[in-house]
């Protein structure tokens, strides 16, 4: 056994942990402080102990090896509150982790290898999270409980787990251990079950939003907006739209390997099949013609044009047609989940929208009739990620969710990610870190919910749907790519800004 610090700051719930004490029927949650440091004397069996706080009731999560079996693992964690708790103290696990539109389960736990940038959700059977179902796993003072929930079965020695509102938990081993007790019929899996794994992928998007990027392992791909570059039923660049493909040369070939490049037009779905296919087929060729010189020696380019059948926003409204015309530039990146920035015009970053604080001072934000103090607790590296924390408490009277703290549903080219509503109002996706031209998201990955092959899961709390009154608070979490430098500035746009977070190694 080891006793490892978690990489984030602990916090503990009011509604979803569903906690009371004898003095006060709905106390608000509280924030504990780092749990403990590795205990060289604990014997080695495996297991990673990570102690944090609930109520100022220390909870003790005791991760065991995940085991694998066949293609499938399950993760079992141990929950532990000490005898000398606060009386009346009741933290209902099932409840604190559970999926949205679910009761009780473990479904928000989440896998992760840094390493090689792969994520892996708890498996799921209609809907439904194959774990703790039905029970709500009620943890009171001197008692325990025990969670179980399986995944696909990663190839990696050791995995993170990153668990809501507690953060980070790292190098979990991995073991394949063909004598496990529980199997995923016992949790109520059928022959039907998927057990969703996806790539991680980073995304960062132009201040103007003409450009985006996403790299996954070293698949790259830089996204120009047709908009930026051509007039309607235009396939000729103007003396403007040349220099912003001159720009992205310069910019991608700073991030590509050499080799081949290519130049894939896409329109909108206004005309008529064949016109589109044509019009995206004369679109690639004329930024690749431009883009090739560009590049220079050690590149080829070759082209494509898909029309309108590969659109990335649902829909036809003006947003969602402007987000499917577009030219993607894709490429070998030289490190693999690297975060590439790629600008289409004016890189300075642009100016606040929202209160802006500094290092580790609160800043106060009002959303919808609430005020919030957000601190930024920590931004740690690991591997090419940055994993940060930050403290969400409500410092205005009422009850209620931070939803909409961190920005707003979807416009523009984030209406390609194909993330959910719960994830983009009620979730910390909108917590961004700025960069020199762009902002750098969570990372996200394919998870194929609700059977949508471009539903993704995001690397950040999903779901904060706790409701606090004055004085309480939770922590959250978010997996950005490393942005490289000693601090960073966290933006959530039209909401709050920090800067100059300094980045823990």
């Amino acid at each position: 056994m080891r006793r490892a610090r978690l990489l984030t700051v602990a916090a503990v719930l009011a509604l979803a942990v569903t906690a009371c004490t004898s003095s006060d029927p709905e106390p608000g949650p509280t924030t504990s402080g780092p749990s403990a440091t590795a205990s060289p004397t604990a014997p080695d069996d495996g297991t990673t102990v990570v102690e944090v706080e609930h109520l100022g009731a220390p909870v003790e999560l005791t991760v065991h090896p995940l085991q694998v079996v066949g293609e499938h693992a399950l993760l079992t964690v141990d929950y532990a509150m000490p005898q000398g708790a606060p009386a009346g103290t009741n933290l209902s696990v099932a409840a604190l982790l559970r999926n949205p539109g679910t009761f009780l389960n473990v479904g928000r736990l989440r896998l992760l290898d840094t390493a090689g940038g792969q994520a892996w959700e708890v498996g799921r059977d209609g809907g439904v999270s194959i774990s703790t179902s039905g029970e709500p796993l009620n943890l009171a003072p001197g008692g325990s409980v025990t969670s179980e929930a399986f995944f696909a079965a990663p190839d990696t020695d050791r995995v993170d787990v990153l668990f809501p509102y507690f953060g980070l938990v790292e190098d979990v081993p991995v073991v394949r251990d063909e004598d496990v007790a529980t199997t995923p019929e016992d949790l109520g899996a059928s022959a039907a079950a998927v057990y969703p794994t996806g790539g991680v992928e980073v995304f960062t998007l132009a201040y103007d939003g003409g450009a985006s990027t996403q790299v996954q392992a070293q698949e790259a791909t830089v996204t120009l907006a047709s908009d930026v570059l051509f007039a309607t039923d235009v396939f000729e660049l103007t003396p403007e739209a040349a220099a912003v493909v001159d720009n992205a040369a310069a910019q991608i070939k700073q991030a590509a390997q050499a080799g081949e490049v290519v130049v894939v037009g896409h329109t909108d779905d206004v005309g008529t099949d064949d016109y589109n296919l044509d019009l995206s087929n004369k679109r690639a060729a004329s930024v690749a013609a431009r883009l090739g010189p560009a590049l220079g020696a050690g590149f080829t380019l070759r082209t494509e044009g898909r029309g309108e059948t590969e659109p990335v926003a649902p829909g036809t409204s003006a947003e969602a047609r402007a987000a499917n015309r577009r030219v993607e530039v894709r490429f070998t990146a030289v490190e693999a989940g690297q975060a590439i920035e790629v600008t289409t015009g004016a890189a300075a970053v642009p100016e606040a929208t929202g209160p802006v604080a500094s290092g580790s001072t609160p800043v106060e934000v009002e959303v919808q009739g609430a005020t919030w103090s957000v601190t930024a607790q920590e931004v740690r590296r690991r591997g090419p990620y940055l994993v940060g924390t930050l403290r969400l408490e409500r410092v205005s009277s009422g009850m209620g969710a931070p939803v909409g703290l961190f920005g707003d549903f979807a416009s523009g080219r984030l209406l390609s990610r194909g993330l959910s509503s719960t994830t983009l109002t009620a979730g910390a996706y909108g917590a961004t870190l700025l960069g020199e031209g762009s902002r750098f998201f969570p990372a996200d990955y394919l998870n194929g919910n609700a059977g949508l092959d471009d539903a993704r899961g995001v690397l950040a709390d999903q779901f904060i749907d706790v409701p606090l009154s004055e004085g309480q608070a939770v922590t959250v979490h978010a997996v950005w790519p490393d942005t490289g430098g000693d601090a960073v500035s966290i933006d959530a746009e039209g909401r709050f800004r920090i800067t100059d977070v300094p980045v823990e190694r």
